[in-house]
């Protein structure tokens, strides 16, 4: 089963899909790598795909220069949306799914860097992929964007700085602004590849920060991985349920698992 996987930004898929791409081959399923930066043409159709993600990336999708790349995306969401397939968006794919369906994407006048406390919202208890969660959990951001809610859209997760940060559309369509499937590695690769030249890389505050941020994966990364092994396996779930069954290969324990907060 191919699930299409869109990198809109600088990533390398295999490498920077950290719990997201492992939940998914555990559970047999493939993803169709689709790069902006290597000119690949997003498809016009739904066809040979059971699911769609958009992962996360360093573009705005109000940059005029990219303004026709997003609006095809925009509608190739849309697509995958209205034929019921699930459809998942991280950081900027949170962004791109509400630019999609006419919320205001915009500058959220600061980056939002390292580990924050989200608060799932009441809707979120009866949500196919929250539910039985934990209410508060603290997980990865490092984004300088925002978004608004799309109308109809369910209203999951939320934080204290930067409001909106995770919804539901219908019963197949979620975007979560947080980057839940990180890793430390994959957070040392954007760290590195932000700052590179960057004459603010050496001053003590900057440095600092770093620190900090290397610390809070000590503290949170294990209930961080727990959180999105639940969420993505959940995920797969609806997949399998809309398409032909998936081979597991590897009993995802974690999915079923009620999360503590710690």
């Amino acid at each position: 089963m191919r699930i299409l996987a869109i990198m809109a930004g600088g990533m390398d898929g295999p490498v920077e899909s950290g719990c997201i791409g492992e939940v998914v081959a555990e559970r047999g399923a493939t993803l169709h790598w689709c790069y902006r930066r290597l000119g690949h043409p997003l498809p016009e159709t739904t066809t040979g795909y059971a699911a769609l993600i958009v992962f996360g990336g360093e573009p705005s999708v109000y940059d005029p220069a990219l303004r026709d790349y997003f609006e095809a995306l925009a509608a190739l969401i849309r697509r995958f949306h209205g034929e019921g397939k699930p459809v998942l968006g991280s950081c900027l794919g949170c962004q791109a799914i509400a630019f999609a369906f006419g919320a205001r994407v915009y500058p959220a006048g600061l980056l939002e860097y390292g580990f924050t406390p989200l608060t799932l919202s009441a809707q979120a208890q009866a949500d196919p992929l929250l539910h039985g969660i934990a209410p508060v959990q603290t997980l990865f951001e490092m984004h300088a964007d925002t978004f608004d809610l799309p109308d109809g859209a369910v209203p999951l997760l939320e934080g204290e700085t930067v409001r909106n940060q995770g919804f539901r559309l219908g019963d197949s369509t979620w975007g979560v602004q947080c980057h839940f499937e990180v890793t430390p590695t994959i957070v040392d690769t954007w760290t590195t590849r932000e700052l590179i030249g960057n004459p603010a890389h050496d001053q003590p505050q900057v440095q600092q920060r770093l620190r900090l941020v290397h610390e809070d994966f000590g503290r949170y990364q294990e209930a961080q991985t727990r959180f999105a092994r639940v969420l993505v396996g959940r995920w797969m779930d609806r997949v399998q349920a809309h398409g032909v069954p998936i081979h597991r290969t590897t009993q995802v324990q974690a999915r079923t698992r009620l999360l503590s907060g710690s």
